[in-house]
């Protein structure tokens, strides 16, 4: 049995699945969620079951068959994403790929972000025919996608929200400068014919206002709240993709399969390399993001 940590929105809860799947197959045993983190978050919640993904919650007592029942370890685990050494427990160590993943034993508890398609490429087309949406396409969606289908649909995402309302995250994930943006559409305009671009964003109404004498753009506004993972699925509709420094793109893009895509990502993903805070998620406090973008995307 692996045992996943969930947390984060979306793109890292599909990097948690995608990676603590890949080992559970890889061992031949199932998987489950832990997913504590959503029972008291102000906000995130746990998301996965919009998709075919039926691996289960595990119980109380699988989780501390793994990690203990001592609350205050359990605390700190869930604080400090750091456990006293364990055979049962593996704490991903920096940011890129961990060599040994696949090494790791079973039965385990994984906690880490995994942002490397190195952890589950083995898996790919599994992965891809569970991140499948459960319901039916609205109306609404259902008409864009036969139009970007019919056309050379490029997805355009502008990731704002919390990386510029919260000061610690502005100053380490930062915002993708607007010359990354008009890089990416010069790119897409030499190789793509006529291209219409689909505007995504947590902040549609700049998102408007910066790009609205574009006539070639449509801004997505209607998948808002519970519904916001329609965007994703939306995203990995269109041909291509300019996504931002976003798990939340990242997959709408990887999603897309489209044999001829081109996929333009950030070359600068977070504003600082090294973490300075006083609560690390990692050991290594250095961020080397060599493993996060796919091979055959563009970074600019």
């Amino acid at each position: 049995m692996i045992i996943v940590r969930l947390r984060g929105g979306l793109g890292n809860q599909l990097f948690q699945y995608a990676a603590g799947k890949s080992l559970a197959m890889h061992h031949n045993t199932e998987l489950k969620f832990d997913t504590y983190t959503y029972k008291s978050h102000p906000y995130r919640k746990f998301q996965l079951h919009h998709f075919l993904i039926d691996d289960p919650v595990a119980e109380e007592k699988e989780i501390n068959s793994l990690i203990g029942n001592n609350k205050v370890l359990r605390y700190i685990n869930k604080r400090y994403n750091t456990l006293l050494n364990s055979k049962k427990v593996f704490i991903q160590p920096h940011y890129h790929f961990y060599q040994n993943f696949f090494n790791l034993p079973s039965p385990l508890y994984l906690s880490g972000y995994w942002q490397s398609e190195k952890y589950f490429l083995p898996v790919k087309k599994q992965i891809q025919e569970k991140v499948i949406p459960r319901l039916s396409f609205s109306e609404e969606n259902r008409t864009l996608v036969s139009r970007m289908q019919s056309g050379n649909s490029v997805s355009l995402h502008i990731r704002r929200g919390d990386y510029t309302s919260n000061s610690r995250y502005a100053d380490f994930f930062g915002v993708v400068e607007d010359a990354y943006y008009e890089r990416a559409m010069d790119r897409i305009y030499a190789e793509v014919e006529n291209p219409e671009f689909y505007v995504f964003s947590d902040d549609i109404e700049w998102s408007k206002k910066k790009y609205d004498s574009f006539s070639n753009f449509t801004f997505i506004d209607h998948n808002q709240g519970d519904n916001s993972y329609w965007d994703m699925v939306l995203m990995s509709n269109c041909k291509h993709n300019i996504i931002a420094n976003s798990t939340f793109s990242w997959w709408g893009a990887w999603l897309n399969q489209n044999p001829g895509k081109k996929v333009v990502a950030p070359k600068k993903w977070f504003n600082q390399e090294y973490f300075s805070g006083p609560d690390p998620v990692y050991k290594d406090r250095h961020y080397n993001t060599g493993d996060l973008i796919p091979s055959g995307w563009l970074t600019l």
